[in-house]
């Protein structure tokens, strides 16, 4: 059993050799594949010629010149940021060899960053040091080819020496306040102007007129939806500007203090607006956004009276679209040419939509077992529930989540994610995230994230450039979605909220959601009744999805997911289900078996085996055939000439399985803690795959052929096929295995089977 070391992991190789696995010069930054495989082809080498990034008429990005662009790519946070010339240059190479084509700086102006220069009081001036930083990761970015993603309020800490009243009292970013505070929205814009007109010395260009700028976030995870509660503690003076607003939106829509109290009424008996509460002088509660199952306030507190809810609703979602413009026109007035974001929470409708009505496009999260704290976030030790993302059916998984994104046909990004180490089931989520990426139609996936310094050869939550179960599939994951192996539905469904169902309240997300593992998914707000007619879209100024006319689904009273799929037709006997754990695409190309925990994937040049192993008989994916000793898993083929896996004479098989740190402990958690595990202790590299020899085989087969046969459970192994020459490479020596009809001892290299 070998430890999989940095040495073991992932960024693509130009040349084939064997070299010293455990160099000082890689250590840090581990190599994608190990075989002679070169994935540069991926980024477009006129792409920052081209022109600015834009949207196109069918909803996706576009460059000037019309042609599609999409990204893969990866997250470098704050810390990781500011290291030296030499460390990035490894950083940038690995990314690029891994067909990354995009990098999101995060976080950039959280403490320790931009806006914290040492010894010096207030967040109103940029760090000439840490500029200078990332000044070079644009360059070294952009001679390789690979474009970048900015962000502004992230975790900004406004202090009273930036004249902020209680600015200590707000928290990161000031959520909800930056949304709605004058002053504090005039900071911002300071800022903007700062980050995005600052000339870079490398290139010569301030990133508003820098081509490789593809993407401005507005704010990260900010608004007053996600973590709403925050609305009942407002501190002052900020409580008492947000209620005169309040009180000024409802005259303005009522007229008076009479017509609102005739339009909410009574409810449960009692008034719903108080005795004591007048409009005129700010003196109406805030509205109240949590379930009285979930809030503190009682049952009976009138804020959940369904028509003071509705107008508390709207009103926080006309507040958040008018910071978004603000922001957005302030950006466009100093130059900048990309489409713009802000980013919200992606499970709540109208959070989204007021983004969708000012921003270019929707970008958001999704993390499978996101750590869970017993008490303030970020303390004490962290929680995880440790399953298989793919057994998860409801609505917060992966492609019905990022599915929700899709609102007035704008493009998806999906900016953050990850299966949080450690996770065992690690190694389902690329193929997951490629398959249903690709099922609809995204334009990004961002991973979050890379990890510099020194904890880089190691596993570390939120960090996978040490990871084999992940960055051991992610260059394959670049090409595969970046082609485009996986073929978007064809059918598409589109979710349609009139005010009274957007308005209604701030729950989750829909359960039609779940569609999204079947059909391509499209939201959008009209305000005018929806009335199907011929399959058809009426009373409504929506643009159309791509492809045939969607399934329109009234949110006012919507059906259930069977009863749409009831009305899909496809080609040929292709159904889609949604039954019995099981959910099959229309396009025949994604099979999930919830109940099993598996994914298989089948594509004319890609195939994927993922989830829970052990398979007896042996599994079929297409071409790919997979009977392993392993219990967890993912193999996947793909073709690297471009020709069907069937006729391909140029393509890689791989397997990844487990991996965690020496002296790692996940253990179970006491009765009633946040999960079921904790993480006792974390341990440090090397990173073991847990490689062993086994009775009882892996066989891989490819066209009906075997490929590879190797007597080893868990490891990491890799089959590159280039015409009649076959290499091979397996982390664990020791290990009989017959690759290609040639039986072999491993070694600790790839090795020329033929």
């Amino acid at each position: 059993m070998l430890p999989a070391s940095r040495w073991l992991l992932l960024a693509f190789i130009l040349v084939f050799l064997p070299r010293p696995a455990l160099s000082d010069e890689n250590a840090a930054y581990p190599e994608s594949l190990r075989l002679p495989v070169d994935l540069r082809f991926l980024k477009d080498p006129r792409a920052f010629q081209r022109g600015f990034l834009r949207v196109g008429r069918a909803g996706h990005f576009v460059w000037a010149d019309g042609t599609r662009a999409r990204f893969w790519g990866v997250n470098i946070a704050n810390k990781n940021l500011w290291i030296g010339h030499e460390e990035i240059d490894r950083v940038v190479t690995t990314l690029s060899r891994s067909g990354v084509n995009l990098v999101r700086f995060e976080a950039i102006d959280s403490r320790g960053g931009i806006l914290e220069i040492g010894g010096q009081p207030g967040s109103r001036q940029l760090d000439p040091v840490k500029l200078e930083a990332l000044h070079y990761w644009i360059y070294r970015l952009r001679q390789q080819g690979i474009s970048y993603y900015l962000n502004l309020i992230d975790f900004r800490d406004f202090t009273e020496a930036d004249q902020v009243p209680n600015g200590p009292a707000l928290g990161r970013a000031a959520k909800p306040y930056a949304v709605f505070d004058p002053y504090l929205i005039t900071l911002q814009k300071e800022y903007a102007t700062q980050l995005l007109g600052t000339a870079n010395p490398y290139t010569g260009l301030a990133p508003v007129d820098d081509p490789a700028l593809v993407m401005l976030e507005i704010c990260n995870e900010h608004g007053f939806f996600l973590n709403s509660e925050r609305l009942e503690r407002l501190v002052d003076p900020y409580r008492g500007t947000l209620e005169k607003m309040w009180g000024q939106w409802l005259i303005r829509r009522y007229g008076s203090r009479d017509a609102v109290a005739r339009a909410w009424g009574r409810w449960k008996d009692l008034a719903v607006l108080e005795s004591v509460e007048d409009p005129r002088d700010g003196t109406v509660r805030l509205p109240l956004l949590k379930p009285p199952s979930d809030a503190a306030a009682s049952a009976d507190d009138v804020r959940f009276a369904p028509a003071r809810m509705r107008d508390g609703i709207e009103f926080l979602y006309q507040v958040q679209r008018a910071y978004f413009k603000t922001m957005r026109d302030h950006a466009r007035g100093i130059g900048l040419k990309v489409p713009v974001t802000a980013v919200v929470s992606n499970d709540i409708a109208a959070d989204l939509a007021s983004v969708a009505a000012e921003c270019d496009f929707l970008s958001e999260n999704h993390y499978a077992d996101h750590p869970r704290f017993s008490a303030k976030d970020w303390e004490g030790r962290y929680h995880y529930y440790n399953r298989n993302q793919l057994r998860d059916t409801t609505a917060g998984a992966f492609a019905p989540l990022t599915a929700a994104l899709r609102w007035d046909n704008k493009p998806v990004v999906v900016r953050e994610w990850g299966t949080v180490w450690p996770n065992r089931y690690r190694a389902v989520s690329v193929p997951e995230a490629v398959g249903y990426a690709r099922l609809q139609d995204y334009d990004a996936m961002i991973l979050f994230g890379y990890k510099t310094g020194e904890n880089a050869d190691r596993l570390v939550e939120f960090g996978y450039q040490a990871d084999p179960p992940v960055w051991g599939l992610y260059a394959l994951g670049a090409l595969a979605f970046l082609r485009g192996d996986v073929q978007p539905s064809d059918v598409a469904a589109l979710l349609v909220y009139t005010p009274s169902a957007l308005f209604k309240g701030a729950g989750g997300p829909s359960d039609l959601l779940r569609l999204a593992w079947c059909v391509r998914l499209g939201t959008t707000f009209s305000l005018s009744a929806i009335v199907p007619r011929g399959g058809r879209v009426a009373a409504t100024t929506v643009p159309p999805l791509p492809g045939r006319q969607p399934i329109v689904i009234p949110m006012d009273q919507p059906p259930t997911s069977e009863v749409v799929l009831s009305r899909v037709r496809v080609a040929g006997d292709r159904r889609p289900t949604l039954q019995n754990g099981t959910y099959t695409s229309t396009t025949g190309q994604l099979i999930r078996d919830s109940s099993a925990g598996r994914m298989l994937i089948d594509a004319p040049r890609l195939a994927a085996v993922a989830g829970e192993l052990q398979l007896e008989p042996a599994v079929s994916a297409g071409a790919l055939s997979v009977a392993s000793a392993s219990e967890i898993g993912t193999v996947m083929a793909i073709s690297l000439d471009g020709l069907p896996l069937a006729q391909s004479k140029r393509y890689v098989v791989k397997m990844v399985t487990v991996a965690e740190n020496t002296g790692q402990s996940l253990v179970q958690a006491a009765p009633g803690a946040a999960a079921p595990y904790v993480l006792a202790t974390r341990g440090q590299g090397p990173v073991l795959t847990r490689g062993m020899a086994s009775v009882n085989e892996t066989v891989v087969s490819l066209n009906g052929s075997p490929l590879v046969s190797i007597g080893m459970a868990n490891g990491t192994w890799e089959c590159f096929v280039d015409g009649q020459s076959v290499y091979f490479w397996c982390d664990t020596p020791g290990m009989k295995a017959v690759v290609a009809g040639r039986p072999l001892i491993t070694e600790a290299q790839a090795v020329q089977v033929r």
